[in-house]
């Protein structure tokens, strides 16, 4: 086996999934790391000024820890002005979470093309792009193209083939370790109501108004349930939040941010993962949820039909319309054998594909690949 190589991991935004994907990783890899980090705040703020920082850390370093074989850095840096302000840095990946461009718009006004065009010129800067999925990498794409059009001339359109080119798709893992005992059944109608978890950050885009719908489908409905609504809360939140806690207080069994042991406790006592995002980019919390056993009611798109794909019966996780989605988790509590196979079906599928031990392998893997490639260049 060929030594560890030294990787320089740059993480700007350095929380949530971001930093659940760099510490899950170099805690399962056999290369060395070396971690700079920023809170995680003020995301715009980082993207414009983390090159500016790095730069200063790197120089503040001991020279012998200054030989780094890869950097990897997250689609939060704005790689082209890191490599301008520190020439000397060596073959960089750049790995994307999400992508600027496919972030809904929720205002008519003209879009900033500011922190999209980043995005572009970062993955152009890049020796190799890593996707989180193929639906990632391919709206992204899809949307330098559309936006292009809108411009007067020299329009870089070329550059599209050549950020595809030195593009993959590497998802990220996850720790399987905190999944309850195989075969946990969704529970009979005839026992207490279904549970539906929904986790994600209290923000639009994750769909706050269909999940008021959905719930105020469901409670016409003859079925009973109850919720846990968690995720990451700001100061600021959509008042369909505030519409779902009036309306459904006494039928909610979560609510707001949990502890990382809270929130696995929640996904293991659940039946249903529901989520009404308008991105997703992956969908972490989705893959774990189903790592416990719960049966997923998710949007027919984003990622969710290329995670679930090859698995008998996917199909029968997602929804199209609240209406839709509110029958969907009836139809899991009248008949929980049936749903409880495709869960299972689903389980065995991601525990597999997902776990760290795979992951890490492969992209350990990769990393060697790539620093051979570029030696034979």
């Amino acid at each position: 086996m060929a030594a560890p190589l030294e990787i320089l991991s740059l993480q700007p935004f350095y929380g949530g999934s971001h930093r659940q994907f760099d510490e899950g990783w170099r805690r399962h890899s056999r290369h060395r790391w070396s971690v700079l980090s920023l809170p995680d705040r003020h995301w715009k703020w980082r993207m414009r000024h983390a090159p500016i920082e790095f730069a200063k850390q790197i120089s503040n370093l001991p020279n012998a820890r200054r030989r780094f074989d890869i950097v990897v850095c997250t689609d939060m840096l704005d790689l082209a002005a890191m490599k301008g302000l520190r020439p000397d840095l060596p073959p960089t990946i750049a790995y994307f979470h999400e992508n600027q461009f496919a972030y809904p718009n929720r205002f008519a006004k003209e879009p900033d093309f500011h922190f999209p065009f980043t995005n572009f010129t970062s993955a152009l800067a890049a020796d190799e792009v890593w996707f989180n999925s193929e639906f990632n990498r391919s709206s992204m794409l899809e949307a330098i193209t559309a936006t292009l059009k809108r411009f007067p001339d020299y329009r870089p359109t070329d550059s599209i083939e050549t950020i595809r080119q030195k593009s993959i798709i590497q998802p990220p893992g996850i720790d399987v370790d905190f999944a309850g005992a195989p075969g946990r059944p969704v529970r009979p109608a005839a026992g207490r109501p279904i549970k539906i978890v929904w986790a994600a950050r209290w923000e639009h885009d994750k769909g706050p108004t269909q999940l008021l719908q959905i719930l105020s489908a469901l409670k016409k409905l003859p079925v009973k349930f109850s919720i846990s609504i968690i995720g990451q809360q700001y100061r600021k939140h959509p008042v369909s939040f505030d519409e779902i806690w009036n309306q459904f207080a006494d039928q909610i069994d979560h609510w707001g941010f949990v502890s990382r042991s809270i929130y696995h406790q929640v996904f293991a006592e659940a039946d249903v993962f529901l989520s009404t995002a308008n991105h997703e980019f992956f969908g972490l919390s989705f893959v774990e949820a189903v790592c416990q056993g719960c049966f997923p009611v998710v949007p027919d798109g984003l990622a969710y039909p290329e995670l679930t794909h090859g698995v008998p019966d996917a199909d029968l996780v997602r929804f199209e319309t609240p209406d839709h989605a509110a029958a969907l988790i009836q139809s899991v509590w009248l008949a929980p054998k049936k749903y409880h196979s495709i869960a299972q079906s689903l389980k065995l599928h991601f525990r597999n594909t997902y776990c760290w031990t795979a992951r890490a392998t492969a992209m350990d893997d990769r990393l060697e690949a790539f620093r051979s490639n570029l030696q034979r260049d």
